[in-house]
C-alpha cells in the first residue's frame, strides 16, 4: 500500500488562480488507485493529484494498493467517512462494482481514472480520465508492425487487469492484419525483478522468432531490456509509460518507443474538475461551470495516447529540450 496522504490547505489563505482569487472550499476529496509504492507512474498521478489539493485549496485523502481487496477497503472508507468526491481507478470493476455503487447511492461525485471508463460510466461515474487503451494498444502494434514486429510477445503484469488487456488484444489486431501474431505473457511484475526477468529471458530463449516485446508499463520495459540482453535476442522493445531510464533508452535507441499517457494529468485534472464543479455558479464562475457540465456529458477526457519516440523524446524535462 501507498500509504495514506491527508492534506489540507488553511481556507483563511487566498489562493491565487487566473486573474482573481479561487473561492474557498471545504471540499473533500479521496482518491483510491491500484498502483503500488515506487511506481513511476502512479508516483506522477500522486504529484498530480496533490499539485491540485495545493492550487484548489481542498482535504485530499490519496491511497493506492495493488490488492483489489484493499482497494475496495478504501472505498468503503471513503463513503464511510463522508468524503464528498470518490476518484478511482478501475483495474478490476466487477470487484469494485458494489463499492463504487454504494459511493454514488451516498450521493459522493464519482469519476474514473486510467481505466474502466466503461464499467464505471456504468456504475455512475461522471467522466473519465485517462487514454483509451484499445486505442492506445492498436497505434502501438501498428509501430510495431512498420518497425517489421511480426511475432510479439506482450507482457501483462497484473492478471484481470481490464486496460492491460485490451492493449495486447488491439495490439494483437494490428499485428494479425500484417500477417503476424501476438501471444501474452503473464509475468510476475516489479516485485520480483529477477523472477520476472528470468520469465522474459526463457521465452525469447525458447522461441527465438520472437521479434519484439511490448511491455505494458515503465518498470516492466526495464526488465525485458535487461531480459533481452541476456537471452542474446534481436527483439526490439517497445513499452507504455515513461521513466527517466526508458527516455535514454529510447534517445539511444535500445527502445523503439513509449506510449504516454500523461500521469500527471490523470492526477490533477479529476480534482480541479471536482472543486470547479462545486462552484457557486456566479457571474465570474458560469461560463466555466457550463463548460464543465459539457466535459462531463462527452463522458471523458483523453490524456493520450501520445508516442515518444527519438524524434520528440528530447522534448521531455529529464532529457533537456532540443
Amino acid at each position: 500500500m501507498v500509504g495514506a496522504h491527508i492534506c489540507r490547505v488553511d481556507q483563511e489563505v487566498s489562493l491565487q488562480g487566473g486573474t482573481g482569487v479561487l473561492p474557498p472550499t471545504d471540499l473533500r476529496v479521496a482518491m483510491v488507485t491500484h498502483g503500488g509504492i515506487g511506481d513511476p507512474f502512479w508516483d506522477e498521478v500522486a504529484a498530480g493529484a496533490f499539485a491540485a489539493q495545493r492550487e484548489f485549496g481542498i482535504e485530499l485523502f490519496y491511497d493506492g494498493d495493488g490488492n483489489v481487496n484493499e482497494q475496495v477497503r478504501l472505498v468503503d472508507n471513503a463513503v464511510a467517512l463522508g468524503y464528498d468526491v470518490l476518484i478511482v481507478s478501475l483495474a478490476d470493476p466487477d470487484a469494485l462494482e458494489q463499492s463504487i455503487r454504494s459511493a454514488v447511492a451516498a450521493g459522493l461525485l464519482v469519476m474514473s481514472i486510467n481505466s474502466g471508463e466503461e464499467r464505471g460510466r456504468e456504475f455512475g461515474a461522471v467522466t473519465h480520465f485517462g487514454q483509451p487503451d484499445g486505442v492506445a494498444g492498436l497505434g502501438a502494434g501498428e509501430r510495431l508492425v512498420s518497425a517489421g514486429v511480426r511475432n510479439l510477445l506482450c507482457l501483462i503484469h497484473e492478471a484481470g487487469n481490464v486496460g492491460l488487456e485490451a492493449r495486447c488484444a488491439n495490439a494483437g489486431v494490428a499485428l494479425e492484419l500484417a500477417g503476424g501474431s501476438m501471444r501474452r505473457l503473464f509475468v510476475v511484475g516489479t516485485a520480483d525483478r529477477v523472477s520476472t526477468t528470468g520469465e522474459i529471458a526463457a521465452q525469447l530463449q525458447a522461441d527465438p522468432s520472437i521479434d519484439g516485446i511490448l511491455a505494458l508499463n515503465s518498470g516492466i520495459a526495464e526488465l525485458a531490456m535487461a531480459a533481452i540482453d541476456s537471452a542474446g535476442s534481436d527483439a526490439k522493445l517497445a513499452t507504455f509509460d515513461v521513466s527517466p531510464t526508458i527516455l535514454l533508452a529510447i534517445e539511444a535507441g535500445e527502445v523503439l518507443f513509449a506510449v504516454d499517457q500523461q500521469a500527471y494529468l490523470q492526477g490533477f485534472l479529476p480534482v480541479a474538475f471536482a472543486y470547479l464543479r462545486s462552484l457557486d455558479p456566479d457571474a465570474e464562475t458560469r461560463g466555466i461551470l457550463a463548460g464543465m457540465e459539457r466535459w462531463a456529458a462527452s463522458g471523458r477526457l483523453v490524456t493520450g495516447p501520445g508516442f515518444v519516440d527519438q524524434t520528440n523524446v528530447r522534448r521531455f524535462p529529464q532529457l533537456g529540450k532540443d
